[in-house]
């Protein structure tokens, strides 16, 4: 997979990222899932109160249900705003509500007995991530041979420009950067992210750099994405 960053350090600019991204005409799924942690941690907020209800009801069902593991059944799916309610829960400026979310994520993984990740925020190894990665942030855009003439005409007529031989019928996913417990319990100093949000893909360089580009302009961002090429 190759990186993109995006001028999105605020979490209204990563916000106004995630919206554009999920709903892109070049996107053809967004899967998003929170880790039962966190939604236990915001349980107090109207969207996470019947999410941790739910997993609780679970952990009643399922007692040998190990709260440490990678069990598909802890991570639960989240649309956008819910991500985005999320993030802002503990991204938020300087107070006595992010500061209690930040505290109780950390007291809510260690009584699991999950070790809290040491990392600087957002500077995880991307070959070897933490566990647990607490939101997941996934798209897939649709493979090329699979786009309209008419409504996917600029990123036809930007491959056709650029010459290269490309994978025409392979799948393109996104994911985001790893977001775990240093990103949410200390990776927005007075609300700013301490570098610009980044993305994975694994597509075309080409198709997927149109449509950062225009996801990047969507979302009103006031730079265009950053991938390899452009630093080269």
């Amino acid at each position: 997979m190759l990186a993109w960053t995006f001028s999105a350090r605020t979490l209204d600019e990563v916000a106004a990222l995630l919206r554009a991204m999920g709903r892109h005409r070049y996107v053809r799924e967004a899967d998003h899932a929170i880790h039962w942690s966190v939604d236990e941690v915001l349980a107090d907020r109207a969207a996470f109160a019947p999410r941790a209800a739910a997993f609780r009801a679970l952990r009643h069902r399922e007692a040998e249900l190990d709260l440490g593991s990678r069990d598909s059944s802890l991570w639960k799916y989240a649309d956008t705003e819910v991500v985005i309610d999320a993030l802002g829960a503990f991204w938020a400026e300087e107070g006595p509500g992010a500061e209690h979310a930040r505290q109780r994520l950390g007291e809510v993984l260690t009584a699991a007995d999950l070790a809290l990740a040491t990392h600087e925020p957002f500077q995880s190894n991307p070959e070897d991530p933490p566990h647990p990665e607490l939101i997941l942030l996934d798209w897939e855009f649709f493979p090329i041979d699979e786009l309209d003439p008419e409504r996917h005409e600029g990123a036809l007529r930007a491959l056709e420009r650029s010459g290269e031989e490309v994978n025409a019928s392979a799948p393109v996913y996104v994911e985001s950067v790893c977001i775990a417990y240093p990103e949410l319990a200390r990776g927005a100093s007075r609300g700013v992210l301490p570098v610009d949000f980044l993305a994975w893909c694994d597509g075309d360089y080409p198709y997927v750099d149109y449509v950062f580009r225009g996801v990047a302009k969507a979302a009103k961002l006031v730079d265009a994405p950053v991938g390899i090429r452009d630093i080269e």
